[in-house]
């Protein structure tokens, strides 16, 4: 007896310790099993369809995204789902219908909408509460979900297409990848701490979208690049686009990417005016000077990051060593370029710059075919690294990085990138099939270059081609906005980064009194020449002055700007934001029906339901993106029992210890 009282004392140390190691990692993805004690593998999970809708007018869309949250268990249910939407979308509106009832969400301070839907929890109502947690990713919570409800959750977003290179691209993300975290997540931060299917695995949700496409001008054409789709050309500008889903396919594991163009490759420019009740909305389309590609382009130096954690092995890894055996292939003869590879670590081709001789290309081909993906993702490591490294000195030095984004300290990359603001432009280059956008764009952003998305191998080839039109020149630098016989106000961005892509500008802002004077945007084009181009408002207020997307789209680019100034530039991330910008990002939200990091949507149907005790609380578990292996997760599997839960950490190896070593005490003599 006293053996076996000794063994349940070191277990329980055990247990405490499994615990307490799981306690520092909670932002740790994690893989899920689906045990159902016999029934139907997937019967008792929360989330049963997700439909979109897209209205695309011009360059603006809208989106309604239906949840259908149904509980076909026997015990009351709260779900927690984790998803994606665009980087561009402006969140503005959710619906909850239950019970033959709609309930429209109220935006709400973040910690008053959770007290709310807490609140409502607790008196057993059944509500639904939208937090973001990252301007691309957010979550859904449903509260008790009896057995045979089906709980429809309806979110609308907003957002603008710009085209890049005569080429209109809407980008609807369906999964949220996992995200290494290296232990620096906020405490507050859990979102990350969800649970994968094993690669292979099918979604227990269907997915279905729709697009109904109207431009100003007559479409050229029409595809989608990532799914099958049937596309219904009604008129010359009009188009219905349909997700065509094959038996035994998945959908929803990869980004659904739709891109059209125009006749005779024109863009829809312009100026589009909104006027509110109390404040006057803008926005305007410039299209930049055509690219002049100088004879003499000074010598550059490039640095080359290359992602080789986990996350990317197989295809992935594949694609970003032909995109960067090939980016080394175009490089000038006078250029000087190196590698640095990362993972847990990191490891460089050169400690000094080596130059663009066949012999060194060929030392590089080789140094990238032996690379292997293992390990996490120490992005800023490895970008400190880079920055650190001679030959940047009488030279223009880009820093051009290669991975799927899959980090949890996003703030972290951008402010050391922003430490080195002046040193180099940064060009970041998304591999896979549904990369993290928000850290993709971010980090251009930060370095003041341009991203670029491979989702296939296909697109290498066409991606090195625009890489290496874009680094020679800017399209127009110096960008600047003037009023004359108006006043603005709240312009973003600003100030404007010079522009390298050949996209149109898109500046937003408000404009005071009637709709006269004109908007005048001054540059320098990429031949040295003056670039000017002035919009009279009284001629775009022929064209109406009710766009009643634009305030929100407004908001949206203002907190972007706000959050980014957060990141210093001496490379310190500020840990907490101060209580002005905190107020300033909450008065856009509330004032805009705005999601945003401190306003969330929450709905409550104010009828009680009765069961006894407390509902469940289930994580509906993510498919993981296609092409993304199952070692982009370290952590062990953990199984859901019958009632859809996810046992805690730590108690399963407790109670597994427990059992053996009790049955090896029976088995003593």
């Amino acid at each position: 007896m006293k053996l076996v009282l000794r063994l349940i004392y070191f277990a329980a140390v055990f247990g405490f310790l499994a615990a307490t190691t799981h306690g520092e990692t909670t932002a740790a993805p994690y893989f899920q099993t689906v045990t159902t004690g016999g029934e139907k593998s997937g019967d008792h999970l929360p989330l049963k369809s997700s439909t979109a809708e897209v209205k695309i007018d011009g360059t603006i869309a809208r989106v309604s995204l239906e949840q259908v949250y149904a509980n076909t268990g026997d015990k009351p249910m709260e779900a927690l789902y984790v998803f994606p939407a665009s980087t561009r979308a402006a969140v503005h509106g959710m619906v909850l219908t239950t019970g033959g009832r709609s309930i429209t969400a109220r935006i709400k301070e973040k910690a008053a909408a959770k007290a709310e839907y807490e609140q409502a929890k607790t008196e057993k109502k059944t509500a639904a509460l939208l937090e973001e947690h990252r301007p691309n990713v957010f979550q859904m919570s449903v509260a008790n979900i009896l057995p045979g409800d089906d709980i429809h959750v309806t979110v609308q977003w907003s957002e603008n297409i710009p085209a890049t290179d005569g080429t209109y691209e809407f980008v609807f993300p369906t999964v949220v990848g996992p995200r290494y975290g290296h232990g620096s997540a906020e405490p507050t931060e859990t979102w990350s701490a969800n649970p994968h299917l094993e690669a292979g695995s099918p979604s227990t949700a269907t997915f279905s979208l729709g697009v109904q496409l109207a431009t100003a001008l007559p479409l050229a054409e029409v595809k989608c690049t990532s799914h099958s789709v049937n596309v219904d050309f009604q008129s010359k500008s009009t188009a219905a686009v349909k997700l065509v889903t094959r038996s035994g396919e998945e959908a929803a594991n990869r980004d659904f990417i739709l891109r059209w163009k125009l006749g005779q490759d024109r863009v829809d420019t312009g100026l589009l005016l909104h006027k509110g009740e109390h404040e006057n909305h803008f926005l305007l389309q410039v299209e930049p000077p055509k690219r002049v590609t100088p004879d003499l382009i000074p010598p550059r130096d490039y640095v080359f990051v290359l992602d080789i954690s986990g996350s990317m092995q197989g295809f992935p890894l594949q694609t970003a060593k032909d995109l960067l055996s090939q980016l080394t292939s175009v490089l000038r003869p006078d250029d000087t370029f190196n590698i640095v590879t990362f993972s847990g670590g990191s490891e460089v081709l050169s400690e000094s710059p080596v130059a663009n001789t066949p012999a060194m290309v060929e030392q590089a081909r080789i140094f990238i075919t032996k690379q292997q993906s293992s390990g996490g993702t120490e992005l800023g490591q490895a970008l400190e690294r880079a920055l650190k490294l001679p030959g940047g000195e009488g030279r223009s030095r880009s820093i051009v990085v290669m991975t799927d984004g899959f980090v949890g300290f996003d703030k972290e990359v951008f402010a050391t990138i922003r430490s080195h603001l002046g040193q180099a432009n940064l060009f970041s280059f998304g591999i896979g099939s549904s990369v993290n956008r928000s850290l993709i764009e971010g980090m251009a952003r930060a370095g003041q270059g341009e991203p670029f998305v491979v989702t296939q191998p296909s697109e290498v080839k066409e991606t090195v081609t625009r890489f290496r039109d874009l680094i020679a020149n800017p399209v127009l630098a110096k960008i600047r906005v003037e009023a004359d016989g108006v006043e603005l106000s709240g312009i973003e961005p600003s100030p404007y980064p010079d522009l390298f892509a050949n996209r149109p500008l898109v500046i937003t802002g408000k404009w005071n009194g009637e709709p006269k004077g004109r908007i005048i945007v001054r540059g320098i084009a990429g031949n040295g020449a003056p670039f000017e181009k002035a919009i009279d408002l009284a001629e775009a207020a022929t064209k109406g002055t009710d766009h009643p997307a634009l305030p929100v789209l407004w908001a949206r680019e203002r907190v972007r700007h706000i959050e980014d100034a957060l990141i210093t530039h001496d490379g310190r991330s500020v840990p907490a934001a101060p209580l002005e910008t905190v107020r300033e990002i909450t008065t856009l939200g509330l004032t805009h029906q705005l999601l945003t990091p401190y306003t969330s949507f929450v709905a409550v149907d104010e009828t009680p339901r009765s069961f006894e005790g407390l509902a469940q609380t289930v994580k509906q578990p993510l498919p993981l993106p296609a092409g993304v292996s199952s070692s982009a997760i370290g952590g062990t599997s953990q199984p859901i029992v019958a009632n859809g839960s996810v046992p805690e950490p730590g108690s399963i190896g407790l109670i597994s210890l427990l059992v053996a070593l009790l049955a090896l005490q029976r088995r003593r003599p």
